[in-house]
């Protein structure tokens, strides 16, 4: 295992412990003790793919913790420390792309493209 591995696998074991200690993610946002980069280190580490209950990927559960938590109260909890960010606003009600041209082909001719493509 490499050093920044180690590292990484060191960051997430001792989130983890400290998950363990919170039975809900609320708990972690009203705790007076944490700041808000530590809380979100918290939840993201309760969130991860790597506490996915068996058979359940919606639930998550921190070992040596008999509560499972859904993901969506996770996530929620996440939302808040951002205060509530949302998606960026669309424009138009549409999404837009930005489309790049082939190699050699022309405005024009990428332009007849799209229109066959979409009409």
């Amino acid at each position: 295992m490499t050093t920044s591995a180690m590292s990484d696998y060191d960051d997430i074991h001792a989130n983890s412990l400290l998950a363990s200690t919170f039975s809900h993610p609320r708990e972690v946002l009203a705790d007076p003790v944490l700041d808000v980069l530590q809380k979100r280190c918290i939840l993201a580490t309760w969130a991860s793919d790597a506490f996915a209950v068996e058979g359940k990927p919606w639930l998550r559960q921190i070992p040596g913790s008999d509560r499972q938590v859904r993901i969506g109260d996770i996530l929620a909890a996440l939302r808040t420390l951002d205060g509530g960010d949302g998606p960026p606003p669309r424009r138009g009600g549409a999404i837009h792309f930005t489309r790049k041209r082939k190699v050699g082909q022309t405005a024009y001719e990428r332009k007849r493209q799209m229109i066959a493509v979409h009409p």
